[in-house]
């Protein structure tokens, strides 16, 4: 093989590497990385979720603030310097069951029991105006 043609194969190799190979190796290559920095582990839809997942935590955040907030409010008045006696006695009503003089405790089984009877009488109630009713209505 002679010189010259050794110059056109390899002229020709260099032509085809720098206007064929080159170019689409840089498209692909680009491609690539542009899918990566749209969809990608750091692109911008992992910004997005971020940047959701942020403000939702944010609103947690503050949630969570605004109940301590009342905890402490809460706390203070039960304070021995700063004693809310409301607050006391509410607490050891429910609690403990404590009651005034002159109030009564109806558990709320018997409360259910009462108002089932009730209801019973009163239908037997309503049933026995509806027949002196019509009774009166056929006379």
């Amino acid at each position: 093989m002679s010189r010259e043609s050794e110059l056109f194969i390899m002229l020709t190799i260099k032509t085809f590497f720098f206007s064929s190979v080159l170019p689409a190796a840089l498209c692909v290559t680009g491609g690539y990385q542009l899918l990566m920095g749209l969809n990608g582990p750091e692109g911008r839809a992992e910004a997005e979720r971020l940047a959701s997942v942020s403000l939702a935590k944010a609103a947690d955040v503050a949630a969570l603030d605004a109940q301590r907030l009342a905890l402490e409010a809460r706390a203070d008045r039960l304070a021995s310097g700063t004693l809310d006696e409301d607050l006391l006695e509410e607490r050891v009503r429910a609690n403990l069951g404590h009651m005034r003089p002159g109030e009564y405790r109806i558990p709320a089984d018997e409360l259910d029991a009462l108002a089932a009877s009730q209801l019973a009488s009163s239908r037997e109630l309503t049933n026995l105006i509806a027949v002196a009713l019509l009774e009166n209505a056929g006379a």
